[in-house]
């Protein structure tokens, strides 16, 4: 007797497809990287790091010669002996000495959203980030990765793929390296106008601070939050509400004189903090990921530097789905996904409608993308260290049969940083959700309605308080968690819970895919009584023509 329940999934398809050779961008050519740490990186990261600053450094070399100094224009010049070339990830220690309305940790889509949230309520905002990569960080200070949700590399990568023929550059005869370049300069371009981006919005349009930096929160009895409480005192429209302070290392911090101060340590204080630092690659043991540069998660992967002949990928979840279909578009012939259960399974899982599934599969696997079900690597027989001439690795499956592959990606999922020592979090009073559940192992705890933690005058928004880590789920959360720390609006009681069950999910395969709310089944179960309508794109003239593959 319940009312009809309409359900909407979709599968958009790119409407457009051109062969493009774009250049590298003006923020790219750079014939260094800065590289932060101190310390020697292990020989996998080293290599990798190596790859991706011969990348930026190559599209240094390649760029026209009108055009060579254009990130020597964007730098300031000299005033007073400020020889400082840095122009992003620093903050003067005049300001950082002043009190702030919100302490954002985490330069995410979450982070950015919740620092730009504040701003238009009026608030005075910090926003403190630490470079995933130290060779993604330019002489400039800019991060490539800043700004960009955890998946920006695929991201890119789908677009250059939908923007660029393969088959015509290897029917020029153009060698793998050649092709690669041309790659991973749309990619570094992709991620540059983000990067950049993201920063004048902070900067030019809502007067937000930009810190690069390593953060961590600081308890409330800690001797520093106490002397600041002390200091900000007169400051406080609540002195009883106190405050809380964060420590932030190897930070990039300008002297009166605009130098920078190379490897400095802050100590900046704020009346709230919103915790968004996100979540990382779940390693399984077992895969080899220090012993090859051919092995990567869903983190690693980010380092890409060349174009593999062959794809593995252990996970049937969104990030296998999402780099098997972009590695097909890339023009990468021999595609392997290994799912442990069978597809329907992993499709429930998803929240998927089988409708949509099915169509996904089927140009999945048109598209020569193989899906071995019930299958798992049982042992890896050998693993290539860099340099070695044979390059393939090889692979005993669960089935008996042998695999080489040139590239491995485990994408077997991902989890919070609750835990993350350097964060500080734990030791700040944070509580963290039970470490027996895998899928929020390390998930800060939040209130429902709120979405503030169990310490003091601290919210979290985004990966890191679990399901369902994603971009424009944690930009919303993020959102209503300033709302409710500053107390704006119908926001401020927002139920998170509710939020989150409307169960909107988006896979950026070609086509893209999206969907919303509860599939047919789920609704049935609930007593709806359902009526479903498919319509195909290729139904229009113009779908035909563009997206025969589309539906609605």
């Amino acid at each position: 007797s319940a009312a009809p329940l309409f359900l909407l999934h979709c599968a958009i398809p790119a409407l457009t497809a051109f062969t493009s050779v774009v250049g590298p961008s003006a923020a790219a050519r750079s014939s260094s990287l800065r590289l932060r740490s101190t310390a020697p990186p292990p020989e996998k990261e080293a290599f990798q790091r190596s790859l991706l600053a011969s990348q930026i450094a190559n599209n240094a070399k390649g760029g026209r010669g009108d055009d060579i100094g254009i990130i020597a224009k964007t730098e300031p010049e000299p005033i007073n002996g400020n020889t400082n070339t840095h122009t992003f990830g620093t903050v003067s220690v005049n300001k950082l000495e002043k009190l702030y309305d919100l302490i954002v940790i985490g330069g995410g889509a979450a982070g950015i959203s919740g620092a730009v949230k504040a701003a238009q309520m009026g608030r005075r905002a910090i926003l403190i980030d630490k470079p995933k990569y130290d060779a993604s960080v330019l002489p400039n200070g800019l991060d490539l990765f800043f700004g960009g949700p955890t998946g920006l590399f695929s991201k890119a990568l789908r677009d250059v793929a939908g923007s660029t023929n393969i088959a015509a550059m290897k029917a020029q005869n153009m060698g793998r390296d050649v092709i690669w370049k041309h790659i991973s300069n749309c990619v570094v371009e992709h991620a540059t106008k983000n990067s950049e981006g993201q920063c004048k919005v902070l900067a030019k349009k809502y007067g937000i601070d930009y810190l690069q930096g390593s953060a961590q929160l600081l308890g409330e009895d800690d001797e520093s939050n106490i002397a600041a409480l002390k200091k900000f005192e007169n400051d406080l429209d609540d002195p009883e509400g106190g405050l809380r302070s964060v420590k932030v290392s190897n930070c990039g911090v300008l002297d009166e004189n605009g130098n920078l101060l190379e490897d400095s340590e802050a100590f900046v204080s704020g009346t709230k903090v919103l915790v968004c630092t996100g979540s990382k690659a779940t390693r399984f043991p077992g895969i080899p990921f220090d012993q090859s540069h051919r092995i990567f998660d869903s983190d690693t992967i980010n380092l890409l530097g060349y174009l593999p002949r062959s794809v593995t990928i252990a996970g049937f979840g969104l990030i296998g789905i999402e780099f098997a279909n972009i590695f097909n578009a890339l023009g990468v012939e021999d595609v392997k996904i290994l799912a442990r259960g069978d597809i329907e399974t992993s499709v429930k899982k998803l929240n998927m409608d089988m409708d949509v599934a099915n169509e996904l599969l089927r140009l999945l696997k048109k598209s020569g993308v193989q899906i071995l079900e019930r299958t798992s690597i049982d042992q890896f027989t050998y693993v290539p260290p860099p340099g070695a001439d044979d390059e393939f690795i090889q692979m005993k499956l669960s089935d008996g049969s042998a695999v080489e592959t040139d590239l491995f990606l485990a994408a077997t999922g991902r989890h919070p940083l609750g835990t993350d020592k350097e964060s500080g979090l734990v030791s700040a009073g944070v509580e963290i959700a039970d470490q027996g559940r895998t899928a929020n192992r390390g998930s800060v705890t939040v209130n429902k309605k709120t979405l503030a933690t169990s310490s003091k005058n601290v919210y979290a928004a985004g990966d890191i308080i679990g399901h369902p880590a994603l971009a424009s789920t944690g930009k919303e959360q993020a959102k209503r968690a300033v709302s409710a720390m500053f107390r704006e609006g119908s926001d401020a009681e927002a139920n998170h819970d509710e939020f989150l069950s409307m169960g909107s999910i988006g896979v950026w395969t070609v086509p893209a895919m999206g969907y919303y709310g509860m599939t047919k089944e789920q609704a049935e179960k609930e007593g709806y009584r359902v009526v479903e309508g498919t319509a195909r794109y290729d139904m229009s003239l113009r779908g035909r023509v563009f997206a025969p593959d589309g539906l609605l």
